[in-house]
């Protein structure tokens, strides 16, 4: 039936509709509002938290510098004066020391500052960095008495200056306008700053060396009135909280008394009368000289200064942090600003899609629908399918309806291609899917005619062999005997392949010993194989005859893909969680690849597939696996230190009978073929009554050859017993040529299972 159509607009007309307008307005506003307002916010955030840091690194170092200028003066004048002060040589020492930690974490804040953008933070950061690995060679000049008092005074003023111009520039990066008048302010109080530590560093060392000259008067006088008119011109456009502290520190006593000494030291008579001797010609110009003492003591000066500095750093630091914190307001202002209308351009983007919502709601109910309708059919999928594998009748059509979704555009023709693609998926698994089963059941046919013509066979073999006294002719039919079992194997091997179970099954336990010497007696090479050791244990019966079969096939690969002479070493140990078989060859072994292909063939037995066959079948390795996976039976292939390959199977001890001793049998091992020894001389004990001890390990004497093979009496009683085949009993170690005692027709016999791999490839099964 056609779907009924309509044209509508293409899925890209309508995707570009709904998406490309509001993302223009969106991108358009956004980069606008962004660019000017937000980023610029942002690097004046940064400025700010680099001046901050800045500024108090600089301080800092500020500081320990003017300590150390002062103490250098004040040696400087004592060395003039011709007094060793050894305290004061100390201090000096460990005021250094504190200046270059101070100087080692100014100069790394200033070679942080240097990749900031401003060109003034990095000219005065660049100056200071210099400047300040002058301070080595100055010392130097001091301990060495190259330098004077005022020199010293000048070079160290030249390192503060620097650190002052550095500050300054960090503090006018912050500049956005809202705090231009603090930013100045903040200059002419750092100005004032430095020049009071000048004036207190000459006056110390002119009080440490005696007198005052004229120069050095006049210097003093500058730097004096230089502050204090700063200070005068600052305190009315201070704010409120800044002028508080102005005025704190004007009634301060320190304050007060360090004024009155500076003042004092100004304004001393500039003349110092001498005194003439009577009768002496009067000389005008012999008789005045400058004044050069001073009434103000080193004592009384340095509790002063120190104490009025210390006041004033305060005051310069209090507005620097002013102004640092108006630059940060005046920041986040404008962050929010950015956000403000980063937020207003957002809602013209949701205005923008609520205007194409209406166009856009048709076209996203159509993909729900349809998404909906595509996950339902996926959970169906998967139930018609195995269905389908079951073998039950699928109506693919019926099972799979049309998407309910009409239209032309792009979601009509998705619909139309979702519903060939997945009907003919569905429809090609369908088909497979009964070109499996028939092939299985051919499968099954050939196997279950083969294995009754088998049967047929072996039946007729037992009668001849009973009347049959020629020990010649009964060596070949014996053999011949043998070969018939292994074909009832191959036969086993179809029915397994395609699906089905043998028919054959043990009512009853059955010693595990006999398990293993009939899955080796199953190979052409029994001779080559080796049971080094068994322990006491007994098999359910229901699994012997699969039991014997796995390791039939595990034996057969050994003996295929190892060298004639080499002997197969088959051994079984107690472990925890059951029994662990181990099968040994000294072959070529396999690949890596090898391995890997036949671990996953192992673990998760594919679905066998006529179809899927490679050129080289290794069909024993899928009866394995399907065997194994039937009983929770593990098998794992490694490589053997001998070279071959080591085939390790777990029998889980859910598939054994309780056994409450598991040594060894300390029985005298068989004889190794070619040798003389014991043959049997009667039919077989049943088990019940027959010992169940494994076969010896190495240690105690030479590896067991299996003797005898063993196989199922078609004619046997209910509950089948093992029987020695005396096809093999010349190669247990009687004499060739003569036969040995056959068996009554009616005794019964045990399972015989067998396959032999198809020769080719690496090894693997």
């Amino acid at each position: 039936m056609r779907r009924t159509r309509h044209r509508a607009s293409t899925i890209r007309a309508q995707l570009t509709r709904i998406v490309l307008i509001p993302s223009l307005c969106f991108l358009a506003l956004w980069l606008v509002v962004a660019a000017v307002g937000t980023v610029r916010a942002v690097q004046l955030m940064g400025a700010v938290s680099q001046a901050r840091d800045g500024s108090r690194a600089y301080a800092e170092t500020a500081n320990e510098l003017r300590a150390e200028r002062r103490l250098s003066v004040v040696h400087l004048g004592l060395r003039e004066r011709g007094v060793a002060d050894d305290r004061l040589r100390a201090a000096l020492d460990e005021q250094r020391e504190r200046t270059d930690a101070s100087l080692a974490q100014a100069v790394g804040t200033a070679a942080r500052t240097r990749t900031a953008g401003d060109d003034a933070v990095e000219r005065s950061a660049a100056a200071f960095e210099e400047t300040s690995a002058s301070v080595a060679a100055l010392r130097t000049d001091i301990d060495e008495r190259a330098t004077g008092r005022d020199e010293a005074l000048m070079r160290y003023g030249d390192v503060l200056d620097d650190v002052q111009d550095a500050t300054i520039a960090l503090i006018h990066a912050t500049d956005g306008g809202e705090n231009l008048t603090d930013a100045v302010l903040t200059q002419e109080l750092l100005g004032a700053r430095s020049d009071f530590a000048r004036a207190d560093a000459l006056l110390a060392g002119v009080i440490a060396a005696g007198e005052m000259s004229y120069e050095e008067t006049a210097h003093f006088t500058y730097l004096t009135a230089a502050y204090r008119d700063t200070l005068e011109g600052a305190g009315p456009v201070m704010h409120p909280t800044v002028r508080t502290r102005y005025e704190e520190m004007l009634d301060l006593d320190s304050w007060s008394r360090a004024e009155r000494l500076s003042r004092g030291v100004v304004t001393r008579p500039p003349i110092a009368e001498t005194d003439a001797r009577e009768g002496d010609p009067v000389d005008d110009s012999a008789s005045a000289a400058w004044n050069t003492d001073i009434e103000v003591t080193g004592i009384e000066w340095d509790g002063s200064s120190a104490a009025a500095a210390l006041v004033l750093d305060g005051l310069a630091r209090a507005q620097t942090e002013r102004t640092v914190d108006l630059a940060w307001s005046a920041a986040l202002l404008r962050v929010s600003l950015g956000v403000a209308a980063a937020v207003a351009t957002l809602g013209m983007g949701v205005a923008a899609i609520a205007v194409v919502g209406r166009s856009s709601r048709r076209l996203t109910d159509r993909l729900a629908r349809l998404r909906e309708q595509i996950l339902d059919r996926d959970e169906d999928l998967p139930d018609i399918l195995e269905r389908a594998q079951r073998g039950q009748r699928v109506d693919v059509h019926e099972e799979l309806p049309l998407l309910d979704e009409c239209g032309d555009d792009e979601i009509g023709q998705v619909a139309e291609a979702l519903d060939s693609a997945q009907v003919a998926a569905v429809e090609a698994a369908v088909r497979q899917a009964e070109i499996r089963r028939g092939a299985n059941r051919a499968f099954l046919g050939v196997a279950f005619r083969n294995q009754t013509l088998v049967q047929r066979q072996l039946r007729l073999l037992d009668e001849i062999e009973y009347h049959e006294q020629d020990p010649e002719a009964l060596r070949r039919i014996f053999r011949l005997d043998h070969l018939a079992t292994r074909a009832r194997r191959y036969a086993d091997n179809l029915i397994i392949l395609g699906g089905g179970q043998s028919a054959r099954r043990w009512r009853h336990p059955r010693p595990l010993v006999d398990v293993l010497r009939a899955a080796i007696a199953e190979t052409e090479d029994f001779e080559r194989v080796r049971l080094t050791s068994a322990p006491r244990a007994l098999m359910q019966g229901q699994v012997v005859e699969d039991v014997v079969h796995l390791l039939a096939e595990l034996i057969e690969n050994a003996t295929q893909f190892s060298p004639a002479g080499t002997p197969v070493d088959v051994s079984c140990t107690p472990v925890v969680d059951g029994l662990m078989v181990e099968v040994e060859d000294r072959g070529l072994g396999m690949s890596e690849h090898g391995y890997a292909a036949a671990e996953r063939t192992l673990n998760q037995p594919p679905e066998f597939d006529v179809m899927a066959v490679p050129e080289d079948p290794r069909l024993g390795l899928f009866v394995v696996a399907r065997l194994a996976g039937r009983h929770g039976v593990r098998v794992w292939l490694r490589p053997s230190p001998y070279g071959g390959t080591r085939a390790t199977t777990l029998i889980p001890d859910t598939l054994l009978e309780p056994s409450e001793n598991t040594v060894p049998d300390p029985s005298p091992p068989v004889p190794v073929h070619g040798h003389p020894g014991p043959t049997p001389t009667g039919p077989a004990v049943p088990p019940e009554q027959a010992p169940t001890s494994p076969v010896p390990p190495p240690d105690h004497g030479p590896a067991t050859p299996v003797p005898y093979p063993y196989r199922e009496s078609e004619d046997s009683a209910p509950e089948p017993d093992w029987r020695p085949d005396p096809a093999f009993a010349d190669r247990a170690g009687a004499p060739r040529g003569t036969a040995p005692p056959r068996p009554h027709p009616e005794q019964p016999s045990g399972p015989q299972v067998t396959h032999r791999t198809p020769p080719g490839g690496d090894g693997e099964l």
